[in-house]
């Protein structure tokens, strides 16, 4: 079952990632100035690492959910949560170095300048969700200073960069 669920997770998030991607890359090209060629570098070295990120993150849930139904009980054996939770720390742990490796690659590939522009225009894009998370504001509702179509491109980026 748990297979099943990972497998399902990550078609998922291929499946919305693709399409997606030749808009990222037109758009990083036009902003960052990068050429088609960076371009298609960059995206695929977060492509390249979304499975095994899908992965980790899935096994991370399956872990809570195992650890989850394990303490329902009330004497529950603690070696078996010791080793629920050492799974599920084995699971963090590959999704920050999935993280890392793809970060450092794609600052190398970028150059600092730029990698700075995007890490600024990513935080901002969280910072401008935040807000409308607080203001209860309808997901389609684009803040003045970003039209619907880039609010739809951060978007886009952010879920390619794992944001």
């Amino acid at each position: 079952m748990r297979r099943i669920v990972v497998i399902m997770v990550v078609l998922a998030i291929a499946a919305s990632a693709a399409g997606a991607q030749e808009e990222v890359k037109g758009q990083l090209v036009k902003r960052l100035g990068l050429t088609s060629q960076q371009a298609e570098q960059f995206i695929a070295i977060y492509a390249d690492g979304a499975i095994d990120l899908a992965k980790a993150r899935a096994e991370i849930n399956v872990q809570k959910a195992v650890l989850a139904k394990l303490l329902l009980d009330v004497d529950a054996n603690d070696r078996e949560v010791e080793k629920v939770l050492r799974q599920a720390m084995e699971a963090e742990i590959q999704v920050r170095m999935v993280q890392i490796r793809r970060e450092l690659a794609g600052r190398k590939l970028l150059g600092d300048k730029r990698w700075r522009q995007l890490r600024d225009l990513l935080r901002r894009f969280a910072v401008l969700k935040a807000r409308q998370a607080a203001r209860d504001a309808p997901a389609r509702t684009a803040p003045p200073e970003l039209d619907e179509k880039d609010l739809a491109l951060l978007q886009a980026l952010a879920d390619l960069l794992g944001e």
